[in-house]
Parts: C-alpha cells; structure tokens; sequence
C-alpha cells in the first residue's frame, strides 16, 4: 500500500509540473527585444497576447521624458516637453564647435515647451570625452508656465580633451525625487 501511495503521489507530482509548464507555455507571453534609433535597449519587454509591454523607466530616459510614480505604485505618469538648445559665447554669437586647448566662456539658452506638469529644479551638465562631468547651472524653477526660455548663468571650459562634449539639461518634477535628462546636445572640438 505505501508502494501505490508513493506512485500516485509522484505521478500527481508530475503531472502538476508538466501541467504548469503547459500552461506557462500556452499564456503567450513571450521577451521581446527593445531598439530605439535602432540601438538595442538593455531591458526587453514583454509580448503578450499580441500586446508589448515596455520597461517604463528605460523608455522615459531612452526619450528624455519626466518620469512621476505615485507614493503607491499604482500610477505612472510621462511627460515630453520640447526642450531646445542653443549654446551663446561671450560676445552672442551662437555656436556648436569649440576650439581644443582655448578657453572659451559661453551660456546655455533652453527654449521649453509643452511642458505639461510643475518642475522644481533644473540643472545643466558639461560631460567631457573621458566621461567628467561638470555642473554648468543649477537652480530651483519658479516658473509655472508650460513655456519659457531659460538663460544659464557663464561658464567657461579650456576643453582640453578632442572629442565630443555633451551638454545635457535635467529637470526634476515637482512631484518626483529624481532626475530626468530632457534633452542634450554634443559639441566637438576641433
């Protein structure tokens, strides 16, 4: 008798296993790659029943959108503002190639709009080839305007390294506690 127990037990057992992996297998949900611009993303998604789901977070900053969860995790929200860049030397000319080795003092002009929630802050950063960064401007945001210009105070660079310089532009949600690049520009040395 204990024999038979043992039989239909494991039988049962196998049966449970294998039923699952059939049904796993039968939900249709499948990893999917992610490419943006034709770049492959480092998290995959997820097909199923001929819907993708995308990892949210990655795509906010694969886009340069803001990012907002609610304190329960049961809303995510994105926003894209149109942010444009344009980068003014010392005597107001614009820009986009720097001399290696001279010193050159600039501004940043960022042009926002459709900028549909409040910010708090905004920051602009220098990342130099080698991957250093620098702080251009950083201050809190007091404008509640869906579009505005925005000025940064001068800043002055020797770009010393040949190569390619980014200069991106964060904005932090008034309702979120991180960072969030909205838009980037590069500029080579020559």
């Amino acid at each position: 008798m204990g024999k038979l127990r043992k039989t239909v037990l494991g039988a049962v057992c196998l049966m449970t296993l294998s039923g699952g992996t059939v049904l796993y297998a039968a939900s249709g949900k499948s990893e999917i790659a992610l490419y943006l611009n034709n770049v492959l993303q480092k998290q995959t998604g997820l097909l199923s029943e001929g819907v993708p789901y995308l990892p949210v977070k990655q795509l906010a900053g694969d886009l340069h959108a803001l990012l907002s969860l609610d304190e329960s995790g049961q809303t995510v929200r994105l926003y894209k503002p149109n942010v444009n860049l344009v980068l003014i030397d010392n005597k107001g000319k614009i820009f986009g190639k720097v001399r290696s080795g001279i010193d050159t003092t600039f501004s940043v002009l960022v042009q926002v709009d459709h900028l549909k929630t409040d910010i708090s802050d905004m920051k602009i950063l220098l990342i130099d080839p080698a991957g250093t960064v620098k702080t251009i401007d950083n201050q809190p945001i007091k404008e509640k305007s869906e579009s505005f210009w925005f000025k940064s105070v001068e800043f002055s660079d020797s770009f010393n390294a040949k190569g390619a310089y980014t200069i991106q532009v964060y904005m932090k949600a008034s309702a979120a506690k991180e960072w969030s690049v909205v838009s980037e520009m590069e500029i080579t040395t020559i």
